[in-house]
């Protein structure tokens, strides 16, 4: 099986395991970033790699080391329809990709972890 068609069939999981405890609102950002912060690579490497993959992404990405900036970039380059699935296949196909703890990732995916890092800080 394909790492695209492994990710697709337990991208599902992975929302199911975490409904609940990564929603994130406060006072001064009032942002439901559960539906961002959930990379497909999720189910497929656990959440505390995926963390640790967020964790260096935003030390790479200093611009991007704010929720607002990181949800501001993930929607600005979402295309039409506005589904992460496409976005994170765009990426792929030009060539937008990352190397973060071994794992080749789309810049939406790692844009994601750095979101669900921030869940768990």
């Amino acid at each position: 099986m394909n790492r695209r068609r492994f990710l697709g069939v337990s991208a599902a999981s992975a929302l199911a395991g975490l409904v609940g405890s990564t929603r994130w609102a406060s006072a001064n950002a009032a942002i439901d970033l559960q539906p961002l912060a959930q990379p497909d690579i999720l189910s497929l490497i656990g959440p505390e790699a995926v963390r640790k993959i967020g964790l260096r992404y935003r030390a790479l990405v200093p611009a991007e080391n704010d929720v607002r900036a990181l949800h501001a970039a993930i929607l600005t380059a979402r295309p039409w329809p506005p589904t992460i699935a496409a976005l994170v296949e765009q990426d792929f196909a030009v060539g937008r990709t990352i190397v973060l703890q071994g794992w080749v990732l789309s810049v939406t995916e790692a844009r994601q972890s750095a979101l669900l890092s921030f869940l768990s800080d």
